[in-house]
């Protein structure tokens, strides 16, 4: 699903905070893979915000540390090694092991939300880490195809709130979403 679907359930900002434009390489470079054009065009469109009064998708390029793509990856990466180490069963490879989980935001449930980066990036899944069940949830689709399904109602991850529609503010540009910082478990 490319992000045609989500411009027409949920218009883009006029004026996007902190959209990125590019260029695109030295962000790719630091990660150590391509990104799928999907999140390149909500970068662009949507920028920095939060969506449905819910969750948060992280951009390559803010002035909040906290929302920076590579940064929040890491962060999330190191925690969930963390769990293996322990002996918890974290069910997937960890970024950036090939095929691993890299998170791209959260909510406000502390929940993550990862690619699973099996193949090229325009295969590449989302997955839902549910913080009060501890269990990941892969859905059949990418970002934008995600954030359409949950705006629309055809998407409702297992451990989400059921009241999250209708909802009056589908989008809102700022940095100040919440992302997971805590550990996870």
């Amino acid at each position: 699903m490319s992000i045609e679907n989500l411009l027409k359930i949920v218009p883009p900002p006029a004026e996007p905070f902190e959209a990125f434009e590019g260029p695109w390489e030295p962000v790719e470079s630091d990660l150590g893979t391509r990104l799928p054009e999907d999140y390149k065009a909500f970068a662009r469109l949507y920028g920095s915000g939060y969506f449905m009064e819910f969750l948060g998708i992280c951009v390559p390029v803010t002035a909040n540390p906290n929302v920076r793509l590579a940064p929040f990856a890491r962060s999330a990466s190191e925690n969930f090694r963390g769990y293996i180490s322990l002996g918890d069963d974290v069910s997937y490879p960890v970024w950036p092991q090939a095929g691993g989980l890299l998170a791209f935001g959260g909510t406000d449930n502390g929940d993550y939300l990862f690619w699973l980066t099996e193949g090229a990036p325009e295969a590449w899944q989302v997955v839902v880490w549910a913080r009060d069940i501890q269990e990941f949830q892969v859905l059949d689709c990418n970002l934008t195809g995600f954030l359409a399904g949950l705006a629309s109602g055809d998407i409702l991850p297992e451990d989400f709130p059921d009241d999250m529609l209708p909802c009056d503010l589908l989008f809102q540009p700022n940095s100040l979403f919440p992302i997971p910082t805590e550990d996870a478990g």
